[in-house]
């Protein structure tokens, strides 16, 4: 399966010609291409906020849609990810347990509350305003570092480890990924500031919580967290 559009179809719900099973090898290979795929949820979410910079809707319903967007966009999948992970990780539990949670469909009292004051917070930045480009820069930015923990931190689960075993990103494919986040980069030094060092600090608390490695619930809570992180340094960064 082509490398791009194996990227598309599991980060978002966009329609994706051609899909089918992809082995682990294909699925390494088509993380190179996280970036230009958060750089296309941007462009939809940026384009959404423009249109709503020409209405006269209410700050608070602007704050709701732009939200709304990029969780329909992507499937609900980073957060159901966070909803996971905070389960997980916040329960007093030793790291075997925490690591059967995070499999558990179901949600407790840390994914409600956790996840209720993600959004509110969200929502509440969403509502400040803005430049429409910084909506372009975060999906991309965000995704091209999370290639960052994806390859610093071992997967958690012993019984999958064979699936995440094997090469990892070619020379090539980290060039391209590297194309694709550093011009975000240049033009939002903070903001990617704030994603590496929110991305790092969770994932290096994340390990240690489940005894020295991270999963995919793990991705979705970096993504969450990271991108609100950049929202709050892009927002409050240009209050006077």
């Amino acid at each position: 399966m082509n490398p791009l559009s194996l990227a598309l179809s599991f980060l978002t719900i966009l329609p994706v010609r051609g899909q089918g099973r992809a082995s682990h090898a294909e699925f390494v290979r088509s993380r190179a291409w996280y970036p230009v795929v958060g750089a296309a949820i941007g462009l939809f979410w940026a384009g959404l906020a423009w249109g709503l910079s020409r209405t006269g809707w209410p700050n608070g319903l602007r704050g709701v849609l732009l939200l709304a967007l990029p969780l329909v966009l992507t499937g609900f999948l980073h957060f159901d990810g966070l909803l996971d992970s905070a389960d997980a990780l916040l329960c007093p539990r030793d790291p075997p347990r925490r690591l059967e949670i995070l499999k558990d469909v179901h949600m407790g009292s840390f994914a409600f509350g956790a996840g209720s004051l993600w959004m509110l917070l969200t929502w509440q930045l969403l509502s400040m305003p803005s430049s429409p480009w910084i909506f372009l820069a975060i999906p991309a930015l965000s995704r091209g570092i999370l290639l960052l923990p994806i390859h610093l931190f071992p997967y958690a689960r012993a019984v999958d480890a064979s699936s995440f075993s094997g090469p990892g990103m070619s020379a090539a494919g980290w060039g391209l990924a590297t194309l694709g986040t550093a011009p975000f980069v240049w033009f939002f030094p903070l903001e990617a500031a704030a994603i590496l060092c929110c991305q790092l600090a969770v994932a290096f608390w994340a390990s240690r919580r489940l005894g020295g490695g991270i999963t995919g619930d793990i991705y979705g809570l970096l993504l969450c967290l990271s991108e609100t992180s950049a929202l709050a340094a892009h927002v409050l960064g240009r209050m006077p």
